[in-house]
């Protein structure tokens, strides 16, 4: 008997103590939050993924999903009247209707022929891997103190016909592409 009046009152206790803080936010929780902050601050033309006008805004992973579940918080978020949509995509899938395409580490070995790619399409090329920016991805996320920062190559976004904001840019690192 008394087990069961103890066990009550863990459970009173527990019901009753305040919840415990949320976690923080993992790394790629907060990547995932900067492409969904970053994709309002972005111009596209009107060619390619967002001709029409009421066209999702599709964020593509290639390579592998580093993001595992964080992807779920943006899924569906309206981004200046277009829903957020996200597709995994393996490196032989065709990229033509992604707005963002999202480079992951492992897929550092096609990274000339990926940019080469999405050149003109009006695709904005995001990845997180050290040297992207310089080898012509648009933005690339980097740890620094134990911050995410993230840098820009402007060229690069006025090749594809991507307008980013100068708000934006006052952020971000802005990167020179290596000479070819």
């Amino acid at each position: 008997m008394w087990v069961a009046q103890l066990l009550c009152g863990v459970m009173l206790l527990l019901t009753l103590a305040p919840a415990p803080a949320h976690a923080a936010p993992s790394e790629y929780e907060l990547k995932a939050a900067f492409i969904y902050q970053i994709a309002r601050f972005v111009e596209w033309p009107s060619t390619g993924a967002l001709v029409n006008a009421g066209a999702p805004l599709r964020l593509c992973v290639l390579g592998g999903n580093p993001f595992g579940r964080a992807l779920e918080l943006i899924r569906g978020k309206p981004v200046n009247e277009r829903g957020m949509e996200v597709s995994l995509l393996d490196m032989n899938a065709d990229t033509r209707k992604c707005a963002m395409l999202f480079i992951a580490a492992p897929a550092e070995k096609h990274l000339e022929r990926i940019v080469a790619l999405s050149r003109g399409t009006g695709m904005l090329t995001i990845g997180d891997t050290e040297g992207f920016a310089q080898r012509g991805v648009m933005i690339n996320f980097l740890s620094e103190d134990s911050k995410i920062r993230f840098e820009i190559n402007p060229e690069a976004s006025r090749r594809a016909g991507l307008k980013i904001s100068s708000q934006l840019l006052k952020l971000a690192r802005i990167i020179q592409e290596e000479a070819p």
